[in-house]
């Protein structure tokens, strides 16, 4: 799984159809959780928009990679380190990853495709056709994601290895919401400790 997980950031991340230098979009290889920084990220988004957030373990997320492993796919986009995805009551709706974000120089813009510029947000990413997808297969590994208390649930998974991505990724899912809140749940969910594993292991 190491090794999978090494070969996608790398080439997705860092080679793939949308590069992200480290200098500009501030790549951090963390050597530890601090929930400091997982609460000074959520008081930045929720000045954004009304949120929650997990915090994700690292066999949590390492389940959430391995959905559906028959579609190799699938399994390289949720090992991307930021992903939205809008659920319809158990329904996936909308699925985008950071791989698909368009870079720039300076920037990094989350609506390419325009993809937010609505609410829900128009799809960019081919859900899977494994039936795994869905808010019920997610809350079994957060169980704190059920039941659905709104029509609409949108989680964000981002971490600190990211930062400044990941806040341009709420930026983008706030835009899209705005007007929709009473029929939304935003949950953030933080993947830092899968990531400090990750780099400690490197070493």
């Amino acid at each position: 799984m190491r090794r999978l997980f090494t070969l996608v950031f790398t080439v997705l991340l860092l080679q793939g159809c949308a590069p992200l230098a480290k200098a500009v979009f501030g790549i951090d290889e963390i050597s530890d959780y601090r929930p400091e920084r997982v609460e000074s990220f959520h008081a930045e988004a929720q000045r954004l928009v009304p949120c929650e957030m997990l915090v994700s373990d690292s066999t949590q997320y390492a389940r959430m990679m391995r959905l559906s492993v028959a579609d190799t796919d699938m399994m390289q986009h949720r090992a991307q380190p930021v992903q939205v995805l809008c659920f319809d009551g158990d329904s996936l709706c909308f699925y985008h990853i950071s791989c698909y974000a368009q870079t720039g120089p300076i920037s990094i813009d989350w609506n390419r495709y325009g993809s937010f510029d609505r609410f829900p947000p128009a799809p960019t990413v081919v859900p899977d056709s494994s039936g795994t997808m869905t808010l019920s297969h997610y809350a079994d590994i957060y169980p704190a994601l059920a039941p659905p208390d709104k029509r609409y649930t949108v989680v964000v998974f981002w971490t600190n290895v990211l930062r400044r991505v990941s806040h341009k990724t709420v930026e983008a899912v706030a835009q899209s919401i705005r007007g929709h809140e009473a029929d939304c749940r935003v949950v953030l969910v933080c993947s830092d400790p899968f990531f400090v594993k990750h780099f400690q292991t490197q070493k």
